[in-house]
C-alpha cells in the first residue's frame, strides 16, 4: 500500500516510467546514433535532447497539461538554436502573424491584412528594407509561416470547433521546425485532431518506428551522396548518365528521412500525424506516385486547388474537370515551390527545367487519373505473391521518374540534352547496371506490399521489433570493426556513413537539384556564427583586393595597399605581392624562393606576419642562414583564387625577374575545378591563349577560345551577348562537361611547362601540394604522373591538419582558410621538409655559427 501511495504521488506516476520504458530505451539509442553519425547538424542534435527531456516529462503529466508543454519545449527550442535576441524576434514575427488571424474583423480583411503584411516581411526578406534580426531567422521563419497561414486561415473558415491559444501556438511554433527549414505541410485540423486521440502507447512505438526509419534513410543518404553521386559535366558514357540519374533520385531519402524523423519526433507528444511517404520508389504509375512521394504536399494541393475548383468546373464533365483541376494543382505546385525557394533562399527562380519537369510530371499524372476515372473495374491485386505486371509498371515508373528528375537537377536544358546524349556511348558496366536496377524495381514492384501488411501476423510486423532491429543495424554498421571487415572500398563506403562534409562534387560547387538546394541549414549556421562577429565578411573583390585584367593572369592584387579585411591587416608591396618590399634585384648572398598559389597560400583571414611564408622566411634567416648563403627570401606571389595556368602566366610575366633559386607552385584539391572556372572566365572575355593550349581545348570541341565562342550561363546572359554582337555558340552546361574532359589534360600542361621554364632559368621546380583546412582531403595529390614526369620537388603537406583540430584551425565556421595557428602548423611542417631540400652549403644551422 506504502508503494503504490508513492507511486500515485506525480501524475501518471514512476507507472508511466516502467510501462513506457521500451520506448525510453529506443530513444536513448536514437540519441546515441544522432551523435554517432553527427547526422543533421547540430540544431537538431539540441532539439533531439529537448525532445527526449520533454517525452520525459510528458508521460508523467495528465493528457491536458501534455500540450501546453509541448508548446513551452517547442518556444525554449528557438532560443537554444537562435539565442535571446534572434528567438526573440522570430517569436514577435510570428505572434504577429498569428494575432492577425485573430482580429475581430471579417476573414477576408484578415486575409488582406496577412497579404500586406506578407508583402513587408517579403521586402525585408529580399534586403530592401534594413531588419535588426539576422538572415538565420528567415528560412524557419518562412517555413513555419508559409503554408500553415494558409491551413490555419481554412481551418477558421470551415471549422468552427474548440480552438485554444496552446493549439495555435504549437502548431506554428512545432519544435522540430527549428532544425528543419524544409518541413513537411502539417495541417492543422489533422494536427489538432490526432492528439492523443488513440491509446498512447501506440503513438509512441509509431512515432519511434518512424523516427528509425528517418535514421535509416538519413545514412542511406549519405551512402548515395558520397559514393553514387556525380557530376553531370564528368557524364561521358551510358554508365555514367544511368549512374547519375540514380544517384540524383535517390538523394530524395534526404527528404523523406528529415519527414519521417519530423512526423516521429511529433508522434513523441502525441500527435498521430499520417505517414509522410510510402514506397514511392515502388509506385506502379505517376498518378500513384504523386499521391506516395509527399503525401503531405498532395493532401495539401488537394484541400487547396484540386476540390474547390473540381466542384467549380465538374458541370463539364467529371473527365474534364479532373483534367482542368489536376492541371491547375501542378501549375501551383511549380510556383509555389519557387515560393518557397525565396522565404528558404531568397530568390524567386522561373527556370525552363523546374517548368518542363512540372509540366511533363503533371501531364503524365493528368493522364493516369483520367485512365483511372474511365476504369470500368478496380485492379484486383493478389493478397500474396508476386505479379510481373505489377513490376513492369514499377519498373518503368522509376526509370522514367528518374529521367524527369535529372532534368530537374541540371543547370539547364541545353546540359541536360548533351548529358542524355552520353548514352550513345554503351559500356558494358552501363548495361549491366540499366539490366540490375530493373530487375530490382520489377522484383521488388511485382509485390503488393500494402496487401501484404494486413494479412501479415508475424511478431516482424510490430513496430516496436522494426524500430529496434532499425537502430540496432545503424549502430552496428558504426562500428570501427565492421569497416575493418572487407577491402578498401568496403571500408570507404562505410566511413562515408559517418561523414558529414561535401563530397567531391560539392566541395567545389553545390549540386542544382532543388531540395538539396533548399537544405539551408549550413547558411542558417553561418548566419547565426556571423552575428557574433563585429566584422563584415567580406570577399576578396568586394573589400577592393583583387585587380581584374584582359590577359591570361585574368586577375591580380592591387599593389601598394594598406588596409584591413576581415578584421586583418592586409598590405601589398609595390609589385601587387602580399610580402614586404623586394629589390628586383637580388642581392648577393641571397637564397630567393619564389612561391605561388591560391588564396590559403595568400593568406585569406589571417593578418600580414602571420602568413607561413613570413614565418618561414624568419625561421631561415635566424636558424640556417650559412656563411655562403646570408639571407633567405621567400616571395610571395600568391593570389585568390589561382590556378595552375595563371601560376604559369604570372610566372612567365613577373616572377622570372626576380631571378628565384626555386619557384615553388601549389596545387590543391580544388585544382581541376578551378582551372574549368579560369577557362569559362578566359573564354569570356575573349582572351587569347597559347597555340597549345588552343590545342588541347580543340580536343574537347572547344576551337575557338574568343568572343566567338562564348559560353553563359542563362537566358538572359545569351541574350545580353547577343546584343552585345557576341555569339554565345553553347550552353553553359554543354561547355562545363567539354572543359570538364581536358581539365586535368590543361593542369598536366601547365605542369610541365612550369618546369620547364622554371629549369630554361636556372631554378628549381617544387610543388607544394598543400589544402585548406578540408575534412577529407583526396588520397593521393591530383596530377601526380604529370608532377612525376617533370621530376617536381614535392613538398606533400596534402594532409597537413590533423582530423581533431580542424575545426579550431579554420579562420571561421564558414571559411575553411587556415587561420594563424593553421599557418604555424603549414610553417613547421613545410619548414622541415624545405631544409631537407636545399643544397647544403646553403644552410648552417645555429650550432655550427
Amino acid at each position: 500500500m506504502r508503494t503504490e501511495a508513492a507511486v500515485a504521488v506525480l501524475p501518471g506516476g514512476v507507472s508511466a516510467y516502467l510501462r513506457h520504458w521500451p520506448i525510453i530505451a529506443q530513444l536513448a539509442l536514437i540519441v546515441l546514433i544522432a551523435h554517432v553519425y553527427q547526422l543533421e547538424g547540430a540544431p537538431f542534435r539540441n532539439v533531439l535532447w529537448l525532445t527526449s527531456a520533454g517525452f520525459l516529462i510528458s508521460i508523467a503529466l495528465p493528457v491536458q497539461y501534455r500540450l501546453p508543454l509541448f508548446t513551452c519545449v517547442s518556444l525554449a527550442a528557438i532560443f537554444v538554436v537562435f539565442g535571446l535576441a534572434d528567438g526573440a524576434w522570430l517569436i514577435a514575427l510570428g505572434l504577429t502573424l498569428i494575432g492577425i488571424c485573430h482580429l475581430p474583423i471579417a476573414l477576408r480583411l484578415r486575409i488582406a491584412l496577412l497579404i500586406l503584411v506578407g508583402a513587408g516581411l517579403a521586402a525585408l526578406r529580399m534586403g530592401t528594407i534594413g531588419s535588426p534580426w539576422t538572415a538565420a531567422i528567415w528560412p524557419i521563419l518562412g517555413s513555419m509561416f508559409m503554408f500553415r497561414l494558409i491551413l490555419y486561415a481554412r481551418a477558421m473558415k470551415n471549422d468552427q470547433g474548440e480552438r485554444t491559444w496552446w493549439s495555435s501556438l504549437a502548431y506554428f511554433f512545432m519544435l522540430p521546425n527549428v532544425a528543419f527549414p524544409l518541413y513537411p505541410v502539417v495541417d492543422y485540423q489533422a494536427f489538432r485532431r490526432t492528439h492523443f486521440d488513440t491509446d498512447e502507447t501506440a503513438i509512441y512505438e509509431q512515432g519511434i518506428l518512424w523516427i528509425a526509419r528517418g535514421l535509416v534513410h538519413l545514412v542511406l543518404y549519405r551512402f548515395v551522396y558520397h559514393n553514387l553521386l556525380t557530376d553531370p559535366a564528368d557524364v561521358t558514357r551510358l554508365s555514367d548518365l544511368v549512374q547519375l540519374m540514380l544517384g540524383t533520385f535517390l538523394l530524395y531519402l534526404k527528404v523523406s528521412g528529415q519527414f519521417h524523423l519530423i512526423v516521429g519526433l511529433l508522434h513523441l507528444f502525441g500527435f498521430r500525424l499520417p505517414e509522410t511517404h510510402k514506397l514511392y520508389y515502388l509506385a506502379h504509375g505517376f498518378t500513384e506516385l504523386w499521391r506516395r512521394i509527399n503525401i503531405y504536399w498532395t493532401d495539401f494541393m488537394m484541400k487547396t486547388v484540386f476540390y474547390p475548383l473540381y466542384f467549380r468546373v465538374k458541370r463539364f464533365g467529371p473527365a474534364m474537370a479532373v483534367g482542368i483541376s489536376t492541371a491547375a494543382v501542378f501549375v501551383t505546385t511549380w510556383l509555389l515551390h519557387s515560393y518557397q525557394w525565396f522565404w528558404l533562399r531568397g530568390g524567386f527562380p522561373l527556370t525552363l527545367p523546374d517548368a518542363l519537369f512540372w509540366g511533363v510530371l503533371g501531364a503524365l499524372v493528368v493522364r493516369g487519373a483520367l485512365k483511372e476515372l474511365r476504369a470500368t473495374k478496380a485492379l484486383k491485386r493478389r493478397a500474396a505473391g508476386w505479379d510481373f505486371k505489377m513490376g513492369v509498371r514499377a519498373a518503368t515508373t522509376f526509370f522514367l521518374f528518374c529521367l524527369l528528375w535529372s532534368l530537374w537537377s541540371t543547370e539547364s536544358v541545353g546540359q541536360w540534352i548533351w548529358m542524355l546524349a552520353s548514352a550513345g556511348e554503351v559500356d558494358v558496366k552501363g548495361i549491366a547496371l540499366l539490366l540490375g536496377i530493373f530487375g530490382v524495381i520489377l522484383i521488388l514492384g511485382g509485390f503488393d506490399w500494402e496487401a501484404s501488411k494486413r494479412t501479415s501476423s508475424s511478431r516482424w510486423r510490430q513496430p516496436w521489433v522494426r524500430s529496434m532491429a532499425s537502430l540496432m543495424f545503424l549502430l552496428l554498421i558504426s562500428l570501427p570493426a565492421i569497416r575493418d571487415l572487407g577491402p578498401q572500398p568496403w571500408g570507404n563506403a562505410m566511413a562515408s556513413l559517418r561523414n558529414t562534409g561535401l563530397n567531391v562534387q560539392d566541395a567545389a560547387k553545390h549540386h542544382r537539384g532543388y531540395y538539396e538546394q533548399l537544405d539551408v541549414r549550413g547558411q542558417i549556421n553561418a548566419a547565426l556564427a556571423a552575428a557574433d562577429d563585429p566584422s563584415e565578411w567580406l570577399a576578396p573583390a568586394e573589400a577592393g583586393i583583387i585587380r581584374n585584367r584582359e590577359d591570361r593572369i585574368e586577375r591580380d592584387l592591387y599593389p601598394s595597399l594598406d588596409l584591413v579585411w576581415n578584421g586583418k591587416p592586409f598590405t601589398t608591396n609595390t609589385f601587387g605581392m602580399r610580402d614586404r618590399e623586394y629589390s628586383l634585384q637580388k642581392p648577393a648572398g641571397t637564397y630567393r624562393i619564389a612561391l605561388l598559389g591560391p588564396s590559403h597560400v595568400m593568406g585569406n583571414g589571417v593578418a600580414d606576419g602571420e602568413t607561413f611564408e613570413h614565418l618561414i622566411e624568419q625561421r631561415l634567416n635566424k636558424e640556417r642562414a650559412g656563411a655562403t648563403q646570408r639571407n633567405f627570401e621567400i616571395l610571395n606571389f600568391a593570389v585568390d583564387g589561382f590556378t595552375l595556368p595563371q601560376q604559369l602566366a604570372l610566372l612567365e610575366d613577373r616572377v622570372l625577374q626576380f631571378a628565384p633559386d626555386m619557384v615553388i607552385v601549389n596545387h590543391y584539391h580544388r585544382g581541376r575545378m578551378m582551372t574549368e572556372r579560369y577557362l569559362g572566365k578566359i573564354t569570356w572575355k575573349g582572351i587569347p591563349v597559347s597555340d597549345d593550349l588552343r590545342a588541347i581545348l580543340a580536343r574537347a570541341g572547344i576551337d575557338r577560345v574568343d568572343r566567338g565562342s562564348v559560353p553563359v550561363p542563362t537566358e538572359l546572359g545569351r541574350a545580353l551577348a547577343r546584343n552585345a554582337g557576341l555569339n554565345p555558340r553553347m550552353p553553359q552546361g554543354e561547355f562545363e562537361a567539354r572543359v570538364r574532359r581536358v581539365s586535368n589534360d590543361v593542369n598536366d600542361w601547365a605542369l610541365e611547362r612550369i618546369a620547364t621554364v622554371v629549369r630554361d632559368n636556372g631554378a628549381l621546380p617544387a610543388v607544394l601540394a598543400l589544402n585548406a583546412v578540408i575534412d577529407d582531403a583526396p588520397a593521393e595529390i591530383p596530377n601526380i604522373e604529370a608532377i612525376r614526369r617533370a621530376e617536381y620537388l614535392v613538398f606533400d603537406l596534402f594532409d597537413v591538419f590533423p582530423a581533431q583540430d580542424r575545426a579550431a584551425l579554420r579562420v571561421a565556421p564558414w571559411d575553411d582558410h587556415p587561420n594563424a595557428m593553421g599557418h604555424q602548423l603549414i610553417a613547421d611542417a613545410l619548414y622541415a621538409q624545405l631544409i631537407r631540400a636545399l643544397p647544403p652549403a646553403n644552410l648552417q644551422s645555429n650550432t655550427q655559427k
